[in-house]
């Protein structure tokens, strides 16, 4: 079912509520990436960097990773993630295709120094693949209430290839920013060997294995710090300890379409994909250790037995003994 009003079309399906900002092609912002321009210090050795443009590769997930700081936005670029600035909730809008400009419908100009200050690195990164990649921009600012999440979701990676990517390909890489409670990431070795990919949900067993440690290994940017991440640096959403207001900006290089229902389209760019519903539910797979805390192994929209909540209940994943 889909409505449509002057600026939002919202769709459904499964249960699920999308609203999908229609984006004007007038006043665009449209640039590429200045190298010269970036006075980001590059960690080549750090693994993230060392494996930028690899292909998928389970045993990744065994290397302990941290983000690559890109360090803390300087204080002009707060405002535009420390206030409503009028930027609509998007999810994977593509504003670059490989080999194209960077095309940023003008809805996104108070965050114009920041994408600018992504793209420069990325070209400085990854000067030798980076006209092969998509990249896609996600948005969402918002009033959290504290003891809530933002974004719910289980312990998880961006850009996971599961049973149907095969072959596989090269991997996704993520900058990310926000202005309070910043994502928390476990910097512990993951290790799936036993693991079915066509049977067993992998983002359950993230769960289970951060909570064995009890989150020993947990750690968090500061707020406003930019930083990089790829698709094997497990993280996920921290709840607000109090009533505020905040902007989570994500930028993701990518070499596969994004054509899941829900995702923006920009007008900016001659293409008609057609999207479809994408969800890690329909897959039916099951948790790896069934005897682990119920919690850590049913969707946040389910109670611990499987069954459906209310709308706007969550289940949290136990991950710490003493929660």
């Amino acid at each position: 079912m889909k409505t449509q009003s002057s600026t939002m079309v919202t769709a459904e399906y499964r249960g699920k509520h999308f609203t999908l900002p229609v984006f004007s092609p007038e006043e665009p912002y449209i640039f590429s990436p200045r190298p010269e321009r970036n006075k980001i210090a590059v960690p080549d050795k750090d693994p993230i960097i060392e494996n930028l443009n690899a292909v998928w590769d389970l045993q990744n997930f065994k290397i302990p990773r941290f983000p690559v700081s890109l360090g803390v936005l300087p204080s002009e670029m707060h405002s535009c993630l420390s206030k409503p600035c009028g930027m609509p909730r998007t999810l994977d809008l593509p504003i670059k295709f490989p080999g194209s400009n960077v095309r940023v419908p003008h809805a996104f100009g108070p965050c114009l120094p920041l994408l600018k200050r992504i793209f420069d690195y990325e070209a400085t990164v990854n000067r030798k693949c980076y006209d092969e990649y998509y990249c896609y921009l996600t948005v969402d600012a918002g009033h959290v209430k504290g003891g809530s999440l933002q974004r719910e979701a289980p312990c998880h990676v961006d850009g996971f290839q599961g049973a149907r990517w095969n072959p596989k390909v090269r991997c996704n890489h993520t900058y990310t920013v926000s202005n309070v409670f910043p994502t928390a990431y476990y910097v512990q070795p993951f290790d799936f060997d036993q693991l079915d990919e066509r049977k067993h949900n992998f983002f359950w067993e993230m769960n289970r294995q951060v909570a064995v440690t009890n989150s020993a290994y947990a750690r968090y940017p500061a707020p406003y710090e930019l930083t990089l991440m790829d698709c094997f640096s497990v993280h996920r959403g921290t709840e607000a300890t109090y009533d505020a207001f905040r902007t989570f900006v994500r930028v993701s290089f990518e070499v596969r379409i994004f054509d899941r229902l829900g995702n923006a389209h920009n007008p900016l760019f001659a293409y008609d994909w057609t999207m479809v519903p994408r969800d890690i539910e329909e897959l039916n797979l099951v948790a790896f250790d069934e005897s682990s805390d119920p919690s850590l192994r049913v969707f946040p929209w389910q109670n611990t037995n499987g069954e459906a909540l209310p709308k706007g209940e969550k289940t949290k994943p136990k991950l710490r003994t003493d929660s």
